[in-house]
């Protein structure tokens, strides 16, 4: 990826293709391809990914299957080329990890209580209520998460298609996706 590369090219041009760690090898792969072949993590845990799944699920549904952790896991290695919202919010990309971390840390706990639904967790932290919440304000975290789960399944022309949305890319893929 060129250092002028932006979130939409990527997007629209490839499905986010990606490197991801698969069964001990790098292999270039879209996000739901990497998801489904159960790609190892690079920066975040496998708890915190699992959670991501779960939280990015309630937000956008389909965003585990079209690999939502694994595409922010891959985006977290991008350095200065990341695409994620939080880049273009003003978060330097040497800090997106303290970003993701922290609050998906909130997540596991927050997942983990009793009782507690994804839809219940996203309520509580829409409203900023989670007692002992790390990172970015609740509510604030859901927003990026939301943004970057609809960029990962409605960002491809397959996601148009399932909107029923004529897709007219800015820049034209060199190969389907």
């Amino acid at each position: 990826m060129t250092a002028d590369t932006t979130r939409r090219q990527l997007l629209a041009g490839g499905a986010a293709l990606g490197w991801f760690c698969i069964n001990g090898s790098w292999l270039q792969s879209t996000p739901a391809q990497a998801q489904a072949d159960g790609f190892a993590p690079q920066h975040l845990s496998v708890a915190q990914c699992s959670a991501m799944n779960v939280i990015a699920d309630a937000l956008v549904p389909g965003a585990h299957v079209a690999g939502i952790a694994a595409y922010i896991d891959s985006q977290l290695s991008a350095k200065n080329d990341s695409l994620l919202l939080v880049k273009y919010l003003g978060v330097p990309t040497t800090a997106q990890s303290g970003f993701y971390r922290p609050a998906l840390d909130s997540c596991i706990r927050l997942l983990a209580a009793d009782g507690m639904t994804p839809q219940l967790a996203l309520t509580a932290m829409g409203e900023d209520a989670v007692s002992d919440w790390q990172g970015p304000p609740a509510s604030f975290f859901s927003f990026v998460l939301r943004a970057d789960a609809l960029d990962v399944v409605y960002g491809t022309e397959q996601g148009f298609a399932r909107l029923d949305i004529p897709y007219r890319a800015h820049i034209t893929p060199k190969k389907p996706w």
